[in-house]
């Protein structure tokens, strides 16, 4: 009995299975990859200080953080959230950090791509499997 596809009378092509094995990581490649992620998220971290910054400047949100910090006794009146978080100053703070994580996450990367390869001598890698479909 012949199989039947989607379209009528074609005969769908069985599924061809592969198992593979992960033996090595090539350590420039985990670099490069790396460090494209974590630049994607530096910038995502970026904006996000950015839009929260002007979420927090621009609603008022700022004040009432003030006051809040004001009558529990942590701040005076005349210090506050705006005074303390300028744009210049978080922008700053964003781009530090994100320059720490991408240097941090690369060289993390780099070590795991190593890390990976000593194991995978002693063990023979990783079985992977793939299809067709």
């Amino acid at each position: 009995m012949a199989k039947f596809g989607r379209r009528g009378g074609a005969a769908v092509p069985p599924v061809k299975q592969v198992k593979l094995k992960l033996v090595h990581i090539d350590f420039f490649s985990a670099l490069k990859m790396a460090f494209m992620v974590t630049l994607a998220l530096g910038i995502a971290t970026i904006i996000g200080f950015i839009l929260l910054w002007a979420l927090v400047s621009f609603t008022g949100l700022g004040a009432s953080l003030n006051n809040l910090l004001a009558g529990l006794g942590l701040v005076d009146a005349t210090s506050g959230v705006s005074q303390v978080a300028t744009f210049a100053k978080v922008v700053g703070f964003a781009v530090g950090l994100s320059v720490f994580n991408m240097v941090l996450g690369t060289l993390l990367a780099g070590i795991w791509a190593l890390v990976y390869n000593v194991i995978a001598r002693f063990t023979g890698g990783l079985s992977v499997g793939f299809t067709n479909n």
